[in-house]
């Protein structure tokens, strides 16, 4: 079974080497534990039944420091916290984290979000920690792909379109009462539905995400925040989708909030019936008393165009131009050009998903990427690695040259781990693969 972790935001940067890694400020680490604790124990349980209070570390990516409010072997005691240094193939991310079999939530340092972003974040990282407890867990390889590349079919134009349908309308029954938000619900229900009848492929990674990442993001609002502050943020997550590069995985951070205000307005009780089976939006409409069926095609283009579909149009028309010569150059990069390519097997992955380049039936392009394999360590700041759609290889442009240790290109660094090589692709001349000492050779 492949081990992943995958981050929902993320920063990548180069760790140091272990030895110099200076140490997180305690005080300052202190005072957002404490933070922390105020918040969870706040909320008490009342959202899920389980506290969201339990071991939380804080990581700085750029060096490997780490400090935690849990004791685990190797770390130095400082006060009521502990000080480690991660070793360097472990992710650094904004996500749940397994350390020396502690489940922590773990928080990239140092902070840098305003005081209502770094306290819906901890929470939203909290809640991932608790997930197992509550029954959401993703099974299957496949399904655990689908959780780090996300909805592909949310960056074509027609995806993207609707989607963005959506998200107009639920900001309309967010900021109404009474008739009118009913109203701007059910048409934001018509337009998904609409959405998944025309692009299929999108329901079963969407459905996934909206459960482990739209309700951390919905958890981290309502425990993070008071609430005359909620539905402002939920707002405010909805821009920063519509304005993301990619959707295929940031698409939850306006959805799952959206969907969870409606609900909480209809019915305070209603996290306690989620399942992993359960349609958040589906809930949305019962709750309202909406009955929700596909639209045709007239309909849906008259419900889009009093949401700005006319402009939506026009605006994903342009991006798709783009786009389609971005593709061309990627796979001139990536799939024709000599390559270098990375078996993934019992790798670890953290990455910034607002970068990702969906590229068809040939994966997913990856421009901030950490993964690390027994083949070694490749780091990807502002470049470009493709990963297949089964998540069996990732390939970079190869280097001008394959000799020593580290290689590199652009906006990539990879070090070879003791026992790893580099030898020709016998599949493809002028190209190379990566093979650890207990790999399959070429």
């Amino acid at each position: 079974m492949k081990r992943m972790v995958a981050s929902a935001l993320l920063t990548v940067a180069i760790q140091s080497a272990a030895a110099s890694a200076p140490s997180i400020p305690v005080a300052a680490a202190a005072a957002v534990f404490a933070r922390a604790h105020t918040l969870c124990a706040a909320d008490g349980g009342r959202l899920w039944g389980v506290s969201l209070c339990g071991p939380l570390m804080l990581a700085d990516p750029r060096t490997g420091a780490a400090i935690t409010n849990t004791p685990v072997p190797g770390a130095r005691r400082v006060g009521a916290d502990y000080l480690l240094t991660l070793a360097r193939s472990e992710p650094i991310a904004n996500a749940p984290f397994e350390y020396e079999g502690v489940r922590f939530a773990q928080v990239t340092w140092p902070p840098v979000q305003s005081a209502a972003q770094e306290a819906v974040n901890l929470m939203h990282e909290s809640f991932h920690r608790i997930e197992p407890q509550l029954g959401f867990v993703v099974r299957g390889a496949a399904n655990a792909d689908s959780m780090i590349s996300g909805d592909p079919a949310l960056d074509t134009e027609t995806g993207r379109i609707w989607l963005r349908g959506e998200i107009h309308a639920l900001r309309v029954a967010l900021i109404s009462r009474g008739a009118a938000r009913t109203r701007a619900l059910a048409n934001a229900l018509r337009m998904r539905a609409y959405r998944h009848a025309i692009v299929p492929a999108s329901v079963a990674p969407e459905h996934e995400l909206d459960i482990m990442e739209g309700l951390a993001e919905s958890t981290g609002i309502d425990v993070g925040l008071p609430p005359a502050r909620r539905i402002a943020y939920a707002l405010h997550d909805m821009r920063f989708v519509e304005h993301a590069r990619s959707y295929a995985r940031t698409f939850f951070f306006a959805i799952g909030p959206a969907y969870s205000e409606l609900l909480d307005a209809a019915d305070p009780h209603w996290r306690r019936t989620v399942t992993m089976k359960t349609s958040i939006a589906a809930l949305a409409a019962r709750a309202y008393g909406i009955s929700v069926t596909v639209p045709s095609a007239r309909l849906a283009q008259n419900i889009l165009a009093r949401y700005g579909g006319a402009a939506i149009e026009a605006q994903e028309a342009v991006r798709a131009a783009h786009q389609a010569a971005r593709s061309a150059a990627l796979r001139a990069e990536l799939v024709s050009g000599r390559t270098l390519r990375m078996p993934l097997q019992r790798f670890k992955i953290s990455f910034n998903p607002s970068t990702l380049t969906p590229l068809g039936r040939y994966g997913s392009v990856y421009h901030r990427v950490m993964l690390s394999a027994p083949w070694g360590r490749i780091t990807v700041v502002h470049g470009d690695a493709l990963i297949d759609a089964k998540f069996t290889a990732l390939t970079v442009a190869a280097p001008a040259s394959v000799a020593g240790r580290t290689l590199q290109r652009g906006g990539w660094v990879l070090k070879l781990a003791p026992g790893a090589a580099v030898r020709p692709d016998p599949a493809k001349p002028g190209s190379y693969v990566v093979a650890d000492h207990d790999g399959p050779k070429p």
